[in-house]
């Protein structure tokens, strides 16, 4: 119920905060354009030294304000964006490259994944679309993602790389990372045991919350393949199109 109800408030509450947002990028454009007018119409008189530099200052730093709030911005989409894919819990066509592509810029909002993570995408922009539901997507591919960065946590090498791809029938999600290796008895669990799988995703077990990750996406048609190989673990994940 508490999910709910942050679902629902969470959009408005972003919504509310985008036109401010709005206000701010505007007039501080319109506060430059006012500043090199005045440069322009008194070009050919003499200008007061200190007005100049007054002037000059007024452009630098509307220019700096303008960009920041345009930062400030793209961020905002990012968190709407992902709010919004979690929300859409409609049967539709799903570009994987730009879910996974939307789905990493979302995670580097969690401190680990943008200071301490050497990061990698490759993606296929030529990619077949996927019928599925965005919201179980969303919520699966960000889960797994999040354990192979809370798997490296006392690795010296943090290496994490996501690729997408495609064959003459399925889509994949690569998700490759350099730390600890999973367990070879908690892979034949997952083979074995998917009815008894899904776990919460709350739930503060980060194996049981990937297993669910995982479970959720085999309701889609996706079968796995989990790997230890070349100091990687790989988590691949084909999708029939």
């Amino acid at each position: 119920m508490l999910n709910n109800y942050l679902m629902e408030l969470i959009p408005w509450i972003l919504h509310n905060f985008a036109n401010p947002l709005n206000g701010i990028l505007g007039r501080s454009e319109l506060l430059q354009v006012r500043a090199e007018r005045q440069l322009i119409i008194n070009n050919g008189n003499k200008i007061d030294a200190e007005i100049l530099e007054g002037c000059k200052k007024i452009i630098y730093d509307s220019d700096l304000i303008a960009k920041e709030a345009d930062r400030l911005f793209s961020l905002f989409n990012v968190v709407s964006e992902k709010f919004q894919r979690l929300s859409n819990t409609a049967l539709q066509r799903i570009n994987l490259s730009e879910l996974v592509e939307a789905e990493m810029k979302f995670l580097q909002f969690y401190r680990d994944v943008k200071y301490n993570i050497k990061k990698k995408l490759i993606l296929d922009r030529e990619i077949p679309e996927i019928s599925g539901v965005k919201a179980d997507y969303s919520i699966s591919l960000s889960t797994i993602i999040r354990h192979s960065v809370s798997s490296m946590k006392n690795s010296k090498l943090k290496n994490l790389i996501v690729s997408t791809g495609h064959d003459d029938s399925h889509v994949y999600v690569k998700i490759e990372d350099t730390g600890a290796p999973i367990p070879e008895i908690q892979i034949k669990e997952l083979i074995e045991n998917w009815d008894l799988a899904c776990y919460p995703l709350d739930d503060p077990d980060e194996d049981k919350r990937l297993l669910c990750a995982l479970f959720l996406l085999r309701k889609h048609g996706a079968f796995f393949q989990i790997v230890y190989e070349s100091g990687f673990n790989v988590i691949l994940i084909k999708i029939p199109y």
